[in-house]
C-alpha cells in the first residue's frame, strides 16, 4: 500500500516475515486484501493459518513483542507467553533510578497503567511489564533497567 517502491523496500528490508510484492501505482491487490483483512495501518502481519483462516491480525506485535516465540500464534500460545512474562517480572524491583532519565521509575503492567509503548533505552517496542516514570510517561522494558542508585542491572535476567 506504499504510495512509492522506494518506500515500501525500505519498510519490507527491516521486516523478518513475508511480504506481498509492491503492486505498483494501481495498487488493486492490496486494496482488496486490505478491505477483507481491515488493515488500518503499515506494516501489518496478518497470520494466516493451515486452513486458510486467520488466526491474528495482531501478528506484527507479536513478532516485535516474542519474537519466533509467537509461533503458532494462538490465544493459548500468547496466554502462556504472558504467564511467563508476569513470573519473570515477579524478580524485577519495584522502582529504580534510570541514566537515561530524571525521575524514579515504577514497574506497570498492562493491568496497573501500563501497555503498548516504545523502549526510550532501545527504541525497540514493548507491551505489559515495563518500568515507567508516572510523572511524564517515559518507559523501558524491564530487561533495559539499570538502576543508577544500584550501580549495574535490575532483575533475574540481566
Amino acid at each position: 500500500m506504499d504510495k512509492e517502491e522506494d518506500g515500501y523496500e525500505r519498510s519490507r528490508r527491516g521486516m523478518p516475515w513475508l511480504a506481498l510484492p509492491y503492486d505498483g501505482g494501481d495498487g488493486a491487490q492490496s486494496r482488496a486484501l486490505a478491505r477483507y483483512f481491515d488493515v488500518r495501518e503499515i506494516p501489518t502481519l496478518v497470520v494466516i493459518g493451515p486452513d486458510g483462516k486467520t488466526v491474528t491480525r495482531d501478528g506484527r506485535n507479536l513478532v516485535n513483542l516474542y519474537f519466533d516465540m509467537a509461533f503458532p500464534f494462538t490465544e493459548e500460545q500468547v496466554r502462556l507467553l504472558q504467564e511467563l512474562e508476569d513470573e519473570q517480572a515477579k524478580g524485577y524491583a519495584p522502582s529504580l533510578r534510570h541514566a537515561g532519565h530524571r525521575h524514579e521509575l515504577s514497574v506497570v503492567s498492562e493491568k496497573s497503567g501500563g501497555g503498548p509503548y516504545v523502549c526510550c533505552e532501545c527504541d525497540e517496542q514493548g507491551f505489559g511489564w515495563a518500568y515507567q516514570c508516572i510523572a511524564c510517561g517515559y518507559e523501558i522494558h524491564l530487561r533495559c533497567g539499570r538502576d543508577v542508585e544500584a550501580g549495574g542491572a535490575v532483575g533475574a535476567g540481566q
